[in-house]
């Protein structure tokens, strides 16, 4: 991995000359030259994507999550992209294109940042002809797996349709399908099933354009999100939000019987336990109400609280505090793959009278002042894949010796995503583990 400092005065690098739009999705350049637009989709970077043209020149400004370059003219040949987090010393991926002259390409970042991919694509297509619309799909959606694609009249079923586009795996891409064109919804399923993981409102596919749908994730282990990408002039592009999200909630309070939860005035989820975790709970991105009651005495509200849900994310709910004094924590969930050969662990301190815990795992220290209702510390540990590898999780009292709980066997299995909750008052902590992906 070549190293290599990046200085605030190259990150200034403006945006190069633009050509003209023959009508194809190419812009005309001299034939030693071709046009490359970046985008990144890599969800948990630690800050904008800066990306270098054959070891000596910047190809593009900072780029942030979600966001892309306009075509850029480079010269047709052999070249190496680099990809930076702002700031990095190092790359994050090279990759290698070669680019023929009057020819438009995509380089698209994406993946966890553990383990990022970096994907060239041509941009070239064919006239789809008058009434059609051509689009591609490619998929660079880490942990969701292959996907098919719907384009239909808003509203109708897709109990009686086939995909438009169908089977496309994990960082591959179809070829241009021909489509009519029209004011069309966008679902997305799973490949092979009808259980919509991604919904939008209606777009207006326009006659002989192209489009490019890239499916992504914002670390959801379940639903995408879409960015649309047209092969045109300016190499333009845009996020299509999903409707959906999902959420569960935690059970982290000191009432003593088990919980039930109204989603919106309708009973959800009832008899949640002490330290016990619902599944993921699919519903609509934006505000929604939760009231909360004890199993034990229904019609007494003992909160009510209303999230608003990120589109396309998975949220945790985490339920604290007394009956007369409950409070409720909103977590963000980081559902992606773990790196190669590992599970992750998030680590979440709930207790009420603890502000910061050590967190020992086979008796050596990996978080030193877990601080009270964060969900930003988590722990990439080697897990094998198919029986699992046993830990042991110790905690104690910050700074010191003191030992309030361990936990001697957790198993985790390569590949998922896991939370650990430490609730409970210090001289009754318990723990409660959840998969999340």
């Amino acid at each position: 991995m070549r190293s290599f400092l990046i200085s605030a005065a190259a990150l200034a690098f403006g945006v190069l000359l633009a050509g003209c739009n023959t009508g194809n999705g190419v812009v005309t350049v001299a034939s030693t030259q071709s046009n490359l637009r970046v985008v990144n989709l890599i969800p948990n970077a630690s800050g904008p994507i800066v990306t270098t043209l054959d070891d000596n020149s910047f190809l593009t400004p900072p780029i942030p999550f979600q966001s892309l370059s306009p075509y850029q003219i480079i010269e047709a040949g052999t070249h190496t992209l680099e990809a930076f987090v702002t700031g990095a010393p190092s790359n994050l991926i090279a990759t290698t294109v070669v680019a023929i002259g009057e020819a438009n390409y995509t380089y698209i970042l994406f993946g966890p940042i553990t383990n990022p991919v970096g994907r060239i694509v041509d941009d070239t297509f064919l006239d789809s002809g008058a009434g059609s619309f051509n689009l591609r799909v490619i998929n660079a959606a880490a942990g969701i797996g292959a996907v098919d694609i719907y384009l239909t009249a808003p509203g109708a079923s897709l109990d009686l349709v086939s995909p438009s586009v169908a089977g496309i795996d994990y960082n591959n891409l179809s070829g241009f399908a021909s489509l009519p064109i029209g004011n069309l919804q966008l679902r997305i399923t799973r490949a092979g099933s009808k259980s919509v993981i991604y919904d939008s409102v209606p777009f207006n596919y326009q006659e002989r354009a192209a489009y490019e749908i890239v499916v992504y994730s914002r670390g959801s282990g379940t639903l995408p999100n879409v960015m649309l990408l047209a092969i045109d002039s300016a190499g333009s592009g845009t996020v299509v939000d999903s409707l959906l999200a999902q959420f569960k909630v935690i059970n982290a309070s000191l009432v003593t019987s088990p919980l039930n939860v109204f989603f919106d005035g309708v009973l959800r989820l009832s008899n949640i336990p002490v330290a016990g975790a619902t599944g993921y709970q699919r519903t609509t991105k934006g505000a929604h109400t939760l009231t909360v009651e004890a199993t034990a005495t229904p019609g007494a509200t003992l909160l009510t609280y209303t999230p608003t849900l990120t589109a396309a994310t998975d949220s945790s709910v985490v339920l604290e505090g007394t009956a007369g004094a409950m409070q409720a924590l909103l977590l963000q969930d980081n559902n992606l793959p773990p790196g190669p050969g590992n599970a992750r662990v998030r680590v979440v301190n709930t207790s009420p009278d603890l502000p910061a815990i050590d967190v020992f795992v086979n008796f050596s220290k990996q978080i030193s002042g877990l601080p009270q209702n964060s969900g930003a510390f988590s722990l990439e540990l080697t897990a094998d894949a198919v029986t699992g590898t046993t830990y042991q999780f110790s905690f104690n009292v910050a700074g010191t010796s003191q030992t309030l709980l361990t936990v001697p066997a957790l198993s985790l299995v390569g590949g998922k995503t896991y939370t650990l909750y430490v609730v409970g008052p210090s001289n009754a902590l318990q723990a409660g583990l959840t998969q999340d992906n």
